[in-house]
């Protein structure tokens, strides 16, 4: 697996992901300052939830420029496989006691937590260090077992790969 291809799918989705949120905000206050925004009676709120609306999407669109930003900017660096999982590394689990060989990854990343991309036919999951599934993984080193929650069940993974 090319921690590369991952990273950098995971930037273009985080660009994606700003693009809609600007489409999104502009839409927004168009609807905000529209002519049909202006209230025709005291009981019409259309143009105030309009205005909380554009508001909240162009924080939106900060937060997606952020995000976007510090993936696009961040130098990508080899993790060396003695070394505990932290921040920017790519996990490789494989499951323990199962019949099938199934395989996790997931990459460790400051923000978009949930964000799942594709590569190699294979999803990809971002989490954050503070989500259930990042605080299990962060310290650990290959061949340690995590206990992950799955359709409510605890699932034992053993990592196979650290990047």
């Amino acid at each position: 697996m090319n921690k590369k291809e991952i990273h950098d799918a995971i930037t273009k989705a985080l660009l994606n992901r700003f693009k809609t949120a600007e489409l999104a905000a502009k839409q927004a206050h168009q609807a905000a300052t529209g002519d049909e925004s202006v209230a025709e009676n005291k009981y019409d709120t259309f143009g105030l939830e309009a205005s909380y609306l554009a508001h909240g999407q162009s924080q939106r669109v900060i937060e997606c420029e952020q995000d976007w930003l510090l993936f696009s900017k961040k130098a990508l660096h080899l993790h060396r496989i003695d070394h505990p999982v932290t921040l920017w590394t790519l996990v490789e689990l494989e499951a323990l006691n199962s019949a099938l060989s199934e395989k996790k990854y997931f990459f460790i990343s400051p923000c978009a937590g949930g964000l799942s991309v594709e590569v190699s036919e294979k999803s990809i999951f971002s989490v954050t260090a503070s989500s259930p599934v990042g605080k299990a993984l962060i310290g650990k080193v290959v061949d340690d077992e995590v206990c992950l929650t799955k359709n409510g069940h605890q699932v034992a993974y053993e990592i196979t790969s650290i990047q």
